[in-house]
């Protein structure tokens, strides 16, 4: 059901990047979410959903996205069909906040959860998602909060203001309450700094690696086709940037380590990877889509300083149409 919920709320935002009025009866107001955000978190991030949602340039992308019959094949058809079926306007949603705890350590499972800020009624928010989810939400009382939620309550939404609400898995929901009512501690550490240090940008992430992920079941599914990742176990810390500028889309990912020796380590895994990548592309066939691939590869900078890597990619609007067009026909 979360998956649901949030393509139906952010479906445009997540199709734009994966290649890449009313009030709700809550009152008071939240002027920094991620000071919300739990604790148990490891990695956050933040989308300023206003500014990607009014960029004609970004939202044209859609467009080209290969899309199921099943999904609007426009940006505004898109927008029309939420405003007519749910009278839920996407540009009224101002800034989504997302937390996750990578290390799959908690008791609970899955601990993820997104923070919206935006202009929006309640009651359609919730009759559209039990529209979408084909389910009957329920409702229970959590420190002076109402939560929503699934016949089995593992999926839950808390509106915490007038302009914002939570969605996830139930514990981190009940959490993020506990952190406005000052009853439990919001994130800290590493992660926070690391998350601070990103500046401004379209969307930023920020992750305090757990011991061991390259170990995981993450990184063995990883090393299966990238092959041996055992020097990732080295980085501490990950910074991960969008942004745009005039025509230009840039990815920054910045990975820190203990020390420069590992830093180096993560430098020639990265070129490596990198070769490698060229090298299985050179294997297809595919001719058309091997030149996109390669032009995108030769497009990637990978530079150290001190205990940090930086990988950045640069690309035009035109030049990630034209990538996703050749995937498309490649397909």
């Amino acid at each position: 059901m979360v998956k649901k919920v949030i393509v139906l709320l952010l479906m445009v935002l997540l199709l734009v990047v994966s290649p890449l009025v009313g009030c709700s009866s809550s009152s008071g107001g939240v002027t920094n979410p991620i000071g919300l955000v739990p604790k148990q978190a490891n990695m956050v991030g933040q989308a300023d959903l206003s500014k990607i949602l009014q960029d004609k340039d970004l939202t044209g992308i859609y467009d080209k996205v290969p899309k199921n019959a099943t999904y609007p094949q426009t940006f505004d058809d898109a927008l029309t069909q939420l405003k007519d079926q749910y009278n839920i306007d996407l540009n009224s949603f101002q800034e989504g906040i997302f937390f996750v705890d990578v290390s799959g350590s908690t008791d609970q499972g899955n601990y993820s959860g997104v923070i919206v800020e935006g202009t929006f009624n309640k009651s359609d928010l919730i009759a559209a998602i039990q529209s979408e989810a084909g389910v009957q939400l329920s409702t229970l009382k959590y420190k002076d909060y109402e939560i929503y939620t699934d016949e089995f309550e593992e999926t839950a939404i808390a509106f915490l203001s007038n302009t914002t609400f939570v969605i996830g898995a139930m514990q981190p929901v009940k959490d993020v309450i506990d952190v406005k009512k000052g009853d439990a501690k919001a994130l800290g550490g590493e992660v926070l700094d690391t998350y601070n240090k990103l500046g401004d940008a379209l969307i930023k992430v920020a992750v305090a690696v757990p011991p061991g992920m390259a170990e995981g079941n993450l990184g063995q599914s990883a090393s299966q086709v990238l092959g041996n990742l055992s020097a990732f176990d080295k980085v501490k810390t990950v910074g991960m940037t969008v942004s745009k500028n005039e025509d230009s889309v840039a990815l920054n990912v910045k990975l820190c380590c203990a020390d420069s020796d590992s830093a180096q380590s993560i430098e020639d895994s990265i070129n490596g990877l990198i070769g490698f990548m060229g090298l299985i592309m050179s294997m297809s066939g595919d001719q058309e889509q091997n030149q996109a691939l390669d032009t995108l590869l030769n497009k990637v900078e990978v530079s150290r300083s001190d205990s940090c890597v930086n990988v950045s990619l640069s690309m035009t609007v035109a030049e990630i149409e034209d990538l996703i067009q050749s995937s498309n026909q490649s397909a």
